[in-house]
């Protein structure tokens, strides 16, 4: 009971904290953007000139030469509440501070007919419980990627690779080819601690001069045995 009380008094004592804010009256002018100064806009209303600042519910950037709409509130200045008119199509949204799009149902769609493009100076994050990317055509430019996963599966026509340096660190490799053509162009090496090469039908080494060398024993085992 008392706990109960307690909480209600501190309720009572924090609004009383809060200030209230008087009503103001206000009224709403149209008029034409003339110029930007210093964070404020000048909009010509008739004969007079109004210095307001863009609302915060305001996210286009009015520009000279728009119609805006004015709201005067002789205690506090006026604000730009909405630009009405354009001349040009362009238009840029800018708000001060940090963004934040909450949609506690629904899809969230961005659509456009000729490009979107995601800029940032610092990071840009992708977080989603499955993520889907289709194009005809894709370029991708990374100085320096980091990958972390689990599996990886790809069905893939054509892959081409040019690279100065591929550095790879596996623990396990396994392919399943048709056909496997390689050119060096001018060393290959291989080192393992055991090597098994098995052909069902013919292997053939071919080199100006074939050196086989062994610390311990040398074999050849066949129905017959052709040297020279």
């Amino acid at each position: 009971m008392r706990n109960n009380v307690a909480r209600k008094l501190a309720k009572i004592e924090k609004l009383a904290k809060i200030e209230e804010i008087e009503p103001e009256a206000a009224y709403q002018e149209a008029g034409r953007v003339m110029r930007a100064e210093g964070g404020a806009f000048v909009v010509a209303s008739g004969a007079a000139e109004i210095e307001a600042r863009r609302a915060v519910s305001c996210m286009v950037e009015p520009m000279a030469g728009d119609v805006v709409l004015v709201s005067v509130l002789p205690e506090r200045g006026a604000y730009i509440l909405a630009v009405l008119e354009r001349q040009g199509s362009d238009v840029s949204l800018v708000l001060e501070g940090d963004l934040h799009v909450k949609l506690p149902r629904g899809r969230f769609v961005v659509g456009a007919a000729e490009g979107v493009t995601f800029a940032s100076g610092k990071e840009v994050g992708v977080v989603a419980g499955e993520l889907k990317v289709n194009a005809r055509l894709g370029s991708v430019f990374v100085e320096s990627l980091s990958y972390l996963g689990t599996a990886v599966q790809a069905e893939i026509d054509k892959v081409k690779v040019k690279a100065a340096a591929f550095d790879a660190s596996v623990e396990r490799v396994t392919q399943r080819l048709k056909r496997v053509y390689r050119f060096v162009e001018e060393f290959e090496q291989l080192r393992a601690e055991r090597v098994d090469y098995v052909a069902k039908k013919n292997m053939s080494l071919r080199g100006e001069n074939t050196l086989v060398t062994a610390e311990e024993l040398v074999k050849l085992d066949g129905a017959q045995i052709h040297l020279g």
